[in-house]
């Protein structure tokens, strides 16, 4: 028999339609074709659709295994690897909102965007490396906020100013503190190296203007007593043997130490550092320092779902990925995507496409891997 939405069904070996002939004891109703007398009761293939779909994406987001009968399970659900979810980015502008781009082993990088204060994923986009360009892109399909918390790269932040120029930047203060600790390592040989990495190690515990009133003051008084050495020089002929010295006639003696003020400084002037502060960003809504929402809330259980579900295939991975990104937005339909006819909803506009190449299209047999799991990590 096959039904259409609040009409009475089809006969499947005549075509004519049915009529209504009572109920079974279940309580569904039955129907009788008036040409052939055939009697049955429709069944509703949307309902076995979606509770296909949501045991699927119970397993495929959770860290389980596949249920008892694994063999069946995988028969029973293949058609799910045919769906791949789009998300449409609304014309709300928000307030705060977070990006940063995370790596798979397998290759290829997600960038992400989500709500500063919500956490709902806004939108995703694909690419080998993060750009400039890939971000203008991701942006450009998004109101402009009126903040946008980042990790600082200098690709995601020039797309910013290029795609929105009146949004401040927050540059996230725990990597600030990373970025000091590479520089400077977790014991600095030199006092004015300790002394610096002191001032990093406290950013994240300034919550008022005064406190961070106080730590730049506390910032240019270490310059004012270390300038002479951050401005010592290394020259080639009195260290023949240093690597540098093939190609450079002089370099900074204290580099790491240089650099790393010179970066808190920048941070300090442009007003990156601590823009949550700013009483003319917090009127409108508190503002996050650091990408933590990003980081813990997406970033993390993408890596832990690849991980618990190691083996899968190159396509399947990046789909795995996209319904994990999905199902964090703010109104998450997945089941719309099963259409009881079978058919797909279009290929994501806004992703290249880049699955492997030698993936195997989905649900068309038992794979070898779904038998031997080799280790992915992530």
């Amino acid at each position: 028999m096959r039904t259409r939405s609040n009409r009475a069904p089809e006969c499947g070996l005549c075509g004519a339609r049915m009529k209504k002939n009572g109920h079974d004891r279940l309580g569904r109703q039955r129907w009788m074709c008036p040409g052939c007398r055939t009697t049955g009761a429709a069944r509703d293939p949307s309902r076995r659709r979606r509770a296909e779909l949501a045991e699927f994406l119970g397993w495929l987001l959770a860290p389980s295994p596949q249920p008892s009968g694994s063999r069946a399970f995988r028969k029973r659900t293949s058609w799910c690897w045919g769906l791949r979810p789009v998300l449409e980015p609304d014309a709300a502008a928000r307030h705060v909102v977070m990006a940063d781009g995370t790596y798979l082993k397998g290759g290829g990088c997600l960038l992400i965007v989500i709500d500063g204060l919500s956490g709902e994923v806004i939108a995703w986009q694909w690419c080998a490396r993060e750009s400039t360009d890939e971000y203008i892109t991701l942006f450009s399909r998004i109101p402009a906020p009126d903040v946008l918390v980042c990790d600082g790269l200098r690709g995601i932040e020039n797309a910013c100013r290029r795609a929105w120029p009146g949004t401040r930047i927050q540059r996230c203060l725990v990597h600030v503190q990373r970025d000091s600790r590479r520089d400077l390592t977790s014991r600095p040989r030199l006092q004015a190296g300790r002394e610096l990495k002191h001032l990093a190690d406290t950013i994240t515990g300034i919550h008022d203007t005064e406190q961070a009133a106080a730590w730049a003051v506390q910032l240019h008084e270490w310059h004012n007593r270390w300038r002479d050495t951050l401005a010592e020089r290394t020259y080639a002929k009195d260290a023949p043997g240093d690597p540098r010295a093939a190609g450079q006639e002089w370099w900074w003696t204290h580099q790491p130490l240089r650099r790393c003020y010179r970066r808190l400084e920048s941070l300090l002037r442009s007003g990156s550092l601590f823009a949550f502060l700013d009483p003319a960003l917090v009127s409108a809504g508190p503002v996050p320092c650091t990408t933590n929402r990003l980081e813990g809330g997406i970033n993390a259980p993408i890596k832990r779902m690849l991980v618990n579900h190691r083996g899968l295939p190159g396509r399947h991975r990046v789909l795995a990925c996209e319904w994990a990104c999905y199902m964090k937005s703010a109104k998450p339909d997945p089941y719309r995507f099963a259409k009881p006819d079978g058919t797909t909803p279009p290929t994501h506009a806004e992703t290249d496409g880049s699955f492997d190449e030698d993936a195997p299209e989905p649900g068309t047999s038992i794979e070898w891997t779904d038998l031997h799991m080799p280790v992915f990590s992530t």
